[in-house]
């Protein structure tokens, strides 16, 4: 897969995962604190998409992308699932479930190593922002403390240790 495919394709799954949470955002914005946590999701992921797609422009339309290429596939089916059960919510637990399964995805992961492996065409800190994982994870636990789930609030705070750990 050229490199310039994978990253169209990573910017499209970015947009989708940045409409799920404006979705939630939608849904949630009655709970003022709950509203700014997938305001702020939804506004890093569409900060993604922008960063990429001026990545795609300057990469040589030759570039390979190697083995992310097939890690990407892997990761429509899991985009795909979790914006079709976001239609559907009702629930602040089940929002922060398909949150949970879309932050602890690759997605994040294989645009950092995209925009690292171009790092000497890029400003310094280009690639940064696909590292706000911790605050993406700390967003979540503070939004989950709305919810009586003490086994999902755990998970979050585990995420989050996770993601102080990369």
């Amino acid at each position: 897969m050229k490199t310039q495919d994978a990253l169209s394709l990573l910017i499209a799954l970015e947009e989708r995962a940045a409409r799920v949470y404006f979705h939630f955002f939608r849904t949630f914005r009655d709970d003022r604190e709950v509203a700014r946590c997938w305001w702020d999701m939804a506004r890093d992921e569409y900060g993604h998409v922008g960063i990429l797609k001026m990545v795609r422009d300057l990469v040589s339309p030759e570039a390979e992308a190697g083995q992310i290429g097939a890690r990407l596939w892997s990761l429509v089916d899991v985009v795909e699932r979790c914006e079709q059960e976001a239609a559907a919510v009702e629930s602040l637990s089940r929002a922060l479930e398909l949150a949970i399964q879309l932050e602890s995805s690759e997605l994040d992961a294989l645009g950092h190593r995209i925009v690292q492996s171009l790092r000497s065409e890029l400003p310094e800190g280009a690639a940064r922002p696909f590292m706000a994982g911790d605050a993406h994870c700390q967003r979540l636990v503070e939004a989950a403390g709305k919810v009586p789930d003490l086994h999902l609030r755990h998970r979050l705070e585990t995420m989050l240790g996770g993601a102080k750990g990369r």
